[in-house]
């Protein structure tokens, strides 16, 4: 029976060394999963917690940047707005001063009260000339008021209305902010695979004509990725912004300035056409006084000389010729020039010559022409000033531009100072309230 023992004991032997071979690896197996499943673990909660923060900082950052730029908006409208209510403010010191200097020659010192009266034919340049600059005075003025005006309350009803700050409300803030627990609600591959060894699956998609799900080529995101997609970006999918697309205030304004840049261009024009009459008639005003009350010859002379060069001057300044299109001769480089005929006529009128009906004839003759120019004068500023619809220049840094379906009077297109909103944004700039709903966002990108 011992031997019986000894034999059995002997059997036995290999048998429980092998199951204890096999609890030894099995247990080391376990172990090794467990540490695996624990790295894999940390690892995927360390990128869960990680992609946690930069959600955050992305929702954050991306707000701040498009409320940055949304404040570079405002002050687009600011400074378009304050471009023409400036331009409406000089308007309105210049026709101040003008008023009173014109009131000066029509009332206290208006001719024939020191000292007898000029000719008819004179005093009626005269007369024509000073109530011709009261006219565009009174207009520019009314003009650059309603421009100044009208262009502060658009601006007002843009900043109140439309050009807002993109302000993330409390219920997005809260949506875009993720806790540590959220790690549990993952998928559980998310939650143990193994990075590089165990690469994520690739996403299917269902085959419309079989209706089996295909495997496409694309990696499969972590659900987290998902659901930020899905709670932050719901708005997005539009189609991307062109390169030639333009943010929406731009047009806005730009439709808005449709309502007073015709005010602020005419106003400018009107002080051409103020000047250019004052300027004639003070020439005729000083030459009157120094005739009829200082009894002088060569200062009459010499006072319009002065004149008439400064009127000759701005004319030449403001207005560039049309090449073609125009129905009247270029007027503006011959009236400066028609109190010559009038002192001449008053030279020959105040000379110690003895009356004749030729020097008569002469004096009348002067007189006419004097009058049939300053008709044609009165022509050729409407053909100057008539709107006309011109192509589209290319913009230029520093210089006026204004849009093709502005009928512009092409004369004055150096002297209207007009700047509209733009049609396109320049190279490399984009619009951030435009990439936040277009399709490019949805893609992670």
């Amino acid at each position: 029976q011992r031997a019986l023992k000894r034999s059995r004991t002997k059997e036995h032997r290999p048998t429980n060394a092998s199951t204890a071979m096999t609890s030894i690896l099995a247990a080391e197996a376990v172990g090794a999963a467990t540490a695996a499943a624990h790295g894999a673990f940390n690892y995927n909660r360390a990128n869960f917690m990680f992609d946690a923060g930069m959600r955050w900082a992305r929702f954050n950052t991306g707000y701040g940047q498009a409320m940055g730029q949304v404040s570079q908006y405002r002050e687009d409208i600011r400074d378009l707005t304050e471009f023409t209510v400036t331009k409406a403010d000089t308007y309105h010191t210049v026709g101040t001063i003008c008023f009173v200097l014109n009131f000066q020659t029509i009332m206290a010192g208006r001719l024939g009260v020191h000292g007898p009266a000029p000719p008819g034919w004179l005093m009626g340049m005269y007369w024509t000339n000073i109530c011709s600059a009261l006219m565009f005075l009174v207009t520019f003025t009314w003009m650059a008021m309603h421009s100044g005006a009208r262009a502060n309350a658009g601006a007002a009803y843009m900043l109140t209305r439309n050009v807002r700050l993109p302000i993330p409300t409390p219920k997005m803030l809260d949506e875009a902010r993720m806790t540590g627990n959220e790690f549990e609600k993952q998928r559980v591959i998310d939650v143990f695979r193994i990075p590089f060894i165990a690469p994520a699956p690739k996403d299917s998609v269902e085959d419309p004509e079989s209706g089996q799900r295909v495997q496409t080529g694309e990696r499969r995101m972590p659900r987290w990725y998902h659901d930020e997609v899905s709670e932050l970006r719901k708005d997005e999918g539009g189609a991307a912004p062109s390169p030639t697309s333009n943010p929406e205030h731009f047009e806005l304004y730009r439709g808005l300035q449709e309502e007073w840049w015709c005010y602020d261009v005419y106003a400018r024009i009107g002080i051409l056409f103020f000047f250019s009459h004052w300027l004639a008639a003070i020439s005729l005003y000083s030459m009157c006084h120094v005739f009829t009350e200082l009894r002088c010859l060569w200062p009459a002379w010499t006072v319009v000389a002065l004149f008439s060069t400064a009127h000759y001057n701005i004319l030449q300044l403001d207005i560039v010729a049309p090449k073609e299109g125009s129905r009247m001769p270029p007027m503006e480089k011959v009236v400066p020039f028609v109190p010559f005929l009038a002192v001449a006529g008053m030279t020959i009128d105040y000379s110690v010559l003895d009356p004749h009906p030729f020097w008569q004839g002469t004096i009348y003759t002067l007189a006419w022409c004097g009058y049939i120019i300053y008709f044609l004068w009165a022509l050729r500023m409407f053909d100057l000033a008539s709107p006309k619809f011109v192509d589209e220049q290319p913009e230029v840094p520093g210089q006026a531009w204004s849009p093709a379906e502005w009928p512009l009077p092409p004369a004055f297109k150096n002297a209207v100072y007009l700047v509209s909103a733009p049609k396109r944004l320049e190279p490399g700039q984009t619009c951030l309230l435009q990439e936040m709903k277009a399709a490019k966002g949805s893609k992670g990108q």
